[in-house]
């Protein structure tokens, strides 16, 4: 995960308080308790995230920042994309 800018989000020198949290990143991102929704919801979002970037080899070739990420989250859902 890269901050907007493509810096790598490093979640250690945010959590020991030597930067700051970058514009995009919310903090569930660095704790996942603090997810605004519930359990379940969160696992079905995460499950959509993972089936859209299982659905094309060329997710794994290049770097999402938080805000990309965080905006997926937000839209995905389980069985977002057809199984082959």
């Amino acid at each position: 995960m890269v901050t907007a800018t493509s810096a790598k989000l490093s979640k250690s020198l945010i959590r020991q308080g030597q930067a700051s949290l970058p514009d995009g990143v919310t903090p569930w991102m660095l704790d996942t308790r603090e997810w605004p929704g519930s359990l379940a919801e969160y696992v079905d979002r995460l499950l959509g995230l993972t089936e859209v970037l299982l659905a094309d080899p060329r997710h794994f070739f290049r770097s999402y920042s938080a805000g990309e990420l965080g905006r997926l989250m937000a839209t995905a859902t389980a069985r977002s994309v057809p199984a082959p």
